[in-house]
């Protein structure tokens, strides 16, 4: 089980983490700490579970993970911002997660890793899933009242102590660096960053976040397999707007913008 007194000693943070829970299993650390968020628990509040047994990505896919192999958290955040915001929290999370991987290997001196960015909330390395976000929030008057940011990410799982299902899509850092991953140092470095760029973002509305993420993204000007609320859809890749959608070109011609829907595929890079 995950050492939650060694984070707490070592964070160093105002906020974030300051309330921790750690579990060796439950249900799923968002639901709990959206439950947590309803009764008032403060901006900051971290709940880790070595295990999930319903634990879910969007569209209500299921998270398959080795029991504590590696990281599965949740953590809350009361922005006070419309709703508008909440595609450039998810993404501005993922920027945060990727400095939290570069900043480790660096500590460790292993070789660094060339992350990328799948819109809306996948960290990928060379076509794999590293990790995923799952953004869940409370809302009053199209304000986010609480957001719960579900993480997880594959830290110590070998090829074959993965699931079949996801063996060859999925990845993990010991694949990537060949040695162990230490948890408690992954998880208090992740929140100490968090704390610093969420200040930062929030400060300046999230202005820079897009161009950030798109720093990361190799996605633009590539054939793709959209998921839409409308069905799935073939079109190319064009851009990331200022609020964090998704702008692409259908197969006519016309450009769009996803707002709700992810890329399922991606074919080839094209003409921009």
């Amino acid at each position: 089980m995950l050492d939650c007194d060694k984070v707490r000693i070592n964070l160093q943070t105002s906020i974030f983490g300051r309330s921790l829970y750690c579990f060796q299993v439950i249900d799923s650390t968002n639901s709990y700490l959206l439950s947590l968020a309803r009764d008032g628990a403060p901006e900051g509040t971290v709940v880790q579970a070595d295990f999930q047994t319903a634990g879910r990505g969007r569209k209500e896919r299921k998270w398959v993970a080795a029991p504590g192999k590696n990281l599965l958290f949740s953590i809350l955040l009361k922005p006070e911002l419309e709703i508008d915001y909440s595609k450039k929290i998810v993404l501005a999370a993922a920027i945060i997660l990727a400095e939290t991987i570069r900043q480790y290997v660096e500590n460790h001196h292993l070789e660094p890793i060339d992350i990328s960015f799948k819109w809306p909330n996948d960290l990928m390395v060379k076509g794999r899933k590293l990790s995923g976000i799952l953004a869940e929030s409370i809302l009053r008057d199209k304000k986010i009242v609480a957001m719960v940011l579900g993480i997880g990410i594959n830290l110590n799982e070998s090829a074959e102590e993965m699931d079949a299902s996801i063996r060859d899509t999925a990845v993990s850092l010991y694949q990537l660096t060949g040695q162990p991953i230490d948890r408690e140092e992954f998880l208090t470095i992740f929140l100490r960053q968090f704390e610093k760029d969420y200040e930062r973002f929030e400060r300046n509305f999230y202005s820079q976040v897009v161009n950030e993420w798109k720093a990361h993204c190799q996605q633009i000007g590539q054939k793709v397999l959209i998921s839409t609320p409308f069905g799935d859809e073939e079109g190319v890749v064009k851009d990331i707007n200022e609020a964090g959608y998704l702008i692409y070109e259908d197969l006519k011609g016309i450009q769009k913008a996803l707002i709700a829907g992810e890329i399922k595929k991606e074919d080839h890079a094209t003409d921009v």
